[in-house]
């Protein structure tokens, strides 16, 4: 139509009211004040009694694009108000159910369980246990032949996909589906919106503001196994696949004990004298590695010996605890409560320095506003000084927050113990080591430099544990 009028086809534009031509007061007015008149094309609003030809109603038009902007805004904020209420209720509001579930027949806003494709959900969290990066686990679910969520919905459908694209999973849908509350059962929602009630782009909306409602659903995941994928990301490890394509077992959980790097993993081919060709794994300190000796020594350890060790440690500390739960929850408490006491007591010390420290900024700041009301400072030099004392108390309330989480960490030692004693204990009879099993119950372990101690190698092997750290 627009165009029509520019090029003179167009002389007279009628419409019903004033807020079917456009509820933006800004370009309305535009058209109407603007445009239009340049054009030279008449604009008529019936219901509104609105006719360009005649200047006596202009004071009306604009008051009515007012209102009718007015009221758009005032929809958009009640609508919004409704949907953030039904959120809280737990009621789904989306289009489409998320991968491994569909919406209830009987109550749309509610999700059961889609078996297919939660047995893909499941297999991904797996892969993620087992150390998998996002990529690898993309890559294996498209050589099984795996449909990606989309061109699953639409093959359920019994549809083409209409969306261009290359219909494989990817990096990002994997991180997206594991890192996603609605596989734990819970409904996460509000998590994008649009600009403004003018502008529908859609943006990420900060965590603060997300809707969150625990237990709306049936999980498909586990929560050890939702919080052990969680655990892995926070790793920011790239674990090293060996010669036949798979990870590297101890990959981003050791660490050289002397200089903290972490140790890389190698693949060594040596040939036997019967021209076979055999494959040894070990791990070297990465600061050696790409340094030299003048960084760090080798701390080289190979993975055969490397697996006993820990697969020995398991065992035994798995046969205590399954013998004499009680004892040892006793032990490890007051194990660890011993090597934090003199920790918790600098802690506490500096929360004592910090809080008085507040207190006198308070002192400082109402004392500078007294000095400024009786003209003891100018005001230049009274906003300099409160901008001053404002950054410190802000820094200063955040140290003590830290600090004052860090005291209730420490009070946490009785039921990180109790939690450990019964994870170890299920491992009593582990038979073989694999990489799933090390993230559920490692931290780290620490690689000492080989010595030799009257005439026997030796080498010194510190493993934390989840939940308890070193136990000695």
């Amino acid at each position: 139509m627009i165009s029509d009028a520019r090029k003179g086809k167009i002389n007279l534009i009628v419409v019903k009211d004033l807020s079917r031509f456009g509820r933006d007061y800004i370009e309305t007015g535009k058209y109407i004040d603007v445009i239009f008149p340049s054009l030279g094309c008449r604009f008529i609003a019936l219901n509104d009694g609105v006719d360009t030809i005649h200047k006596d109603n202009e004071m009306i038009m604009i008051f009515k694009n007012v209102m009718n902007d007015f009221y758009a805004r005032d929809t958009s904020s009640k609508i919004k108000s409704v949907r953030q209420s039904t959120c809280k209720t737990g009621k789904y509001i989306g289009c489409y159910a998320p991968y491994g579930y569909l919406k209830d027949p009987q109550d749309t806003h509610r999700f059961i369980i889609d078996e297919p494709a939660a047995a893909v959900v499941r297999k991904i969290f797996s892969f993620r246990c087992k150390g998998l990066g996002f990529r690898k686990i993309a890559q294996t679910l498209n050589e099984a032949g795996i449909l990606p969520p989309r061109e699953y919905y639409y093959q359920a459908l019994g549809k083409a996909n209409p969306h261009r694209q290359n219909k494989m999973w990817n990096d990002v849908t994997i991180r997206k589906l594991l890192r996603n509350e609605v596989y734990i059962g819970h409904m996460v929602q509000n998590k994008r919106g649009h600009v403004s009630y003018k502008n529908h782009k859609q943006v990420d909306k900060p965590k603060e503001e997300w809707i969150k409602v625990e237990n709306t659903h049936p999980p498909i995941i586990d929560m050890e196994t939702w919080e052990l994928a969680q655990e892995i990301d926070k790793m920011h490890s790239h674990p090293r696949y060996n010669s036949l394509n798979e990870i590297s077992l101890f990959g981003g959980l050791l660490y050289c004990m002397d200089c903290g790097f972490a140790l890389r993993h190698n693949t060594e081919r040596h040939k036997r004298k019967n021209g076979s060709v055999a494959f040894y794994e070990s791990y070297m300190c990465g600061n050696y590695s790409r340094s030299g000796h003048t960084a760090c020594s080798t701390h080289r350890i190979y993975l055969k010996p490397l697996v006993e060790v820990v697969l020995d440690d398991i065992r035994t500390k798995a046969e205590i605890a399954d013998c004499s739960e009680t004892e040892m929850v006793r032990r490890m408490t007051e194990y660890r409560q011993s090597q934090s006491a003199e920790e918790t007591a600098a802690t506490k010390k500096t929360i004592k320095a910090v809080r008085k420290r507040l207190a006198e900024l308070e002192r400082l700041v109402q004392s500078t506003y007294e000095d400024k009301v009786k003209g003891v400072i100018p005001e230049v030099v009274c906003i300099e000084l409160l901008n001053k004392y404002q950054t410190e108390r802000t820094e200063k309330a955040a140290q003590l927050e830290e600090l004052e989480r860090r005291i209730e960490d420490s009070q946490m030692v009785q039921n990180d113990v109790q939690e450990w004693v019964s994870l170890i204990r299920q491992y009593r009879n582990l038979e073989s080591l694999d990489r799933e099993t090390l993230l559920r119950l490692i931290d780290k372990i620490e690689i000492g430099e080989q010595r030799i101690v009257d005439g026997l190698k030796e080498r010194e092997i510190r493993i934390y544990y989840k939940f308890v750290g070193y136990i000695g």
